[in-house]
């Protein structure tokens, strides 16, 4: 098999998936910006009658408050967090970066509670 012709054709086909999401993505922003619009109109409507939710023919509509939590004082909550055990409040995920880096510094060991999972897989960099 012609190992350049291999290289070629999964680069070619990089390149297509790179521009199929980018046309993807241009798409799916001007979508979100017409949502964003029809429901700015409508929690207008919706304020502007003090309603919880107007029903049309086609369907209701109603607003929810939704809330999106910051973190102020990491230091505070990390101790209130310990002190409450009450680490339900964060959502599990290891930071691949930091391992990569403490496994770096400390000979290939890990934080304790912690395993990696590891395979190989094939990079391609263009000429």
């Amino acid at each position: 098999m012609d190992l350049d012709k291999v290289v070629s054709t999964y680069l070619r086909i990089r390149a297509k998936r790179a521009e199929i999401k980018r046309v993807y993505e241009e798409q799916d922003a001007e979508l979100k910006g017409k949502l964003k619009t029809l429901e700015a109109f409508m929690l207008g409507k919706l304020n502007a009658d003090n309603a919880d939710n107007i029903k049309t023919s086609s369907g209701t509509f109603y607003r929810q408050e939704d809330i999106t939590p910051t973190g102020s004082d990491w230091q505070a909550l990390y101790k209130w967090i310990a002190e409450n055990d009450a680490f339900d409040a964060l959502e599990r995920r290891i930071k691949k970066g930091f391992i990569s880096e403490y496994m770096e510094t400390h000979e290939g060991g890990l934080p304790p509670g912690v395993s990696v999972f590891r395979e190989y897989v094939v990079r391609v960099r263009k000429q």
